[in-house]
């Protein structure tokens, strides 16, 4: 491109899906070949689209923006891109599996034919239970699910408003409200994708009780990316400080959801000043294998000591489950600290065994929230 030339946006959109669904430089070039003959080929087709049988049958742009979050947001490969992008007219039955086999290959023509089925398949209540506590990220069932949830986080999270009053209607159904809590929602969380996991509980919040969501937001007073720069300073104050004492460990951090403050809320009875978690960092600690259940302990232990060198631990919200588990075999160690200049801190400490139960294992949220 020449200096000071406008880019084309298809054109660059392509690129960036290209470059999203690429495990290395070389397959660029190839992914950006394969998603632009699906979406010349999708544009072909679009003329003829009977828009009285399928009133909500999405544009290839429309397309493009679910194949390019699946790529950015869930970091799924070129044969699910290509899916999002065919859906409509597959859906429409302007193309056949076969055909969509012999052009773009079997997995994108297995994640449509999922797809398919999927329309016909209403989700009820128990659905959840049927998914195994680590869905397959290759199975063209679970992809063509997450499509689907592509697809939400396209119409409602975007920002983008939406103009047919009919269209609207029909993604604000109870349906979808109750499909949201009791299915994505938490499939989300069993696959670990928890912005994903957080914009759609968000969402469902938003039109479940708008009341409550909106007097949420007031009181937090500031922008969840005004609160994750916050807490971005805060974590990184921490890390330099535990890793000076030569411990191995990751720091995941996180800012507390609009949702997640409201479910507590309602879970605890309690009021919004008391929720003291608004913002946390979890400290797992590495290397422990063949280390016994006390030499864990002493390690948890020794890093909430070096936290409350710099921060002022409230002695009054700390909860020990490393000496006494949880009944869910749950084991962390979690203190509140007040950092002052930052406000209150949470802090969550536990070995990497301790994660895994907590995350994959008898323990994982997903077995009890929601």
């Amino acid at each position: 491109m020449k200096r000071n030339e406008i880019p084309d946006v298809d054109s660059w959109n392509l690129h960036q899906l290209a470059r999203a669904v690429s495990d290395h430089s070389n397959g660029i070039k190839r992914a950006w070949t394969a998603v632009h003959e699906a979406c010349t080929f999708v544009k072909s087709l679009e003329e003829k689209v009977n828009t009285s049988t399928f009133p909500f049958f999405r544009c290839p742009e429309e397309s493009l923006q679910v194949a390019i979050i699946a790529a950015t947001e869930m970091h799924l490969g070129l044969a699910t891109a290509i899916a999002a992008i065919l859906t409509p007219p597959f859906l429409a039955g302007l193309i056949e599996q076969e055909e969509v086999t012999q052009r773009f290959g079997a997995k994108a023509a297995s994640i449509l034919t999922e797809l398919d089925a999927l329309k016909s398949c209403k989700l009820q209540s128990g659905t959840i239970r049927n998914y195994p506590s680590i869905p397959d990220l290759t199975s063209p069932h679970i992809l063509a699910i997450l499509l689907q949830i592509c697809d939400i986080i396209r119409v409602h999270c975007s920002g983008v408003i939406l103009e047919n009053d009919e269209t609207t209607s029909d993604y604000f159904s109870s349906q979808l409200l109750f499909e949201l809590k009791c299915f994505y929602i938490p499939l989300s969380h069993r696959i670990q994708l928890y912005n994903v996991q957080t914009k759609l509980a968000d969402f469902w919040l938003k039109r479940a009780d708008t009341l409550s969501y909106y007097a949420i937001t007031a009181k937090l007073g500031m922008t969840k990316v005004q609160r994750q720069k916050r807490l971005d300073l805060i974590s990184e104050e921490v890390y330099s400080v535990v890793k000076n004492h030569g411990i191995d460990f990751v720091m995941k951090k996180r800012v507390k959801s609009v949702y997640s403050i409201w479910r507590k809320i309602q879970k605890l009875k309690v009021e919004f000043n008391q929720i003291n978690d608004l913002a946390a960092i979890r400290i797992i600690i590495m290397g422990m294998q063949g280390k016994t259940l006390a030499e864990e302990k002493i390690v948890c232990w020794k890093v909430l000591s070096i936290i409350s060198e710099i921060y002022e631990p409230m002695c009054s919200v700390i909860r020990d489950w490393i000496s006494v588990p949880r009944v869910s075999s749950y084991e962390s160690l979690h203190l509140t600290f007040e950092t002052n200049k930052y406000g209150r801190l949470e802090v969550q400490i536990r070995t990497e065994r301790m994660d895994y139960i907590a995350e994959q294992g008898e323990a994982a949220h997903w077995k009890y929230k929601l």
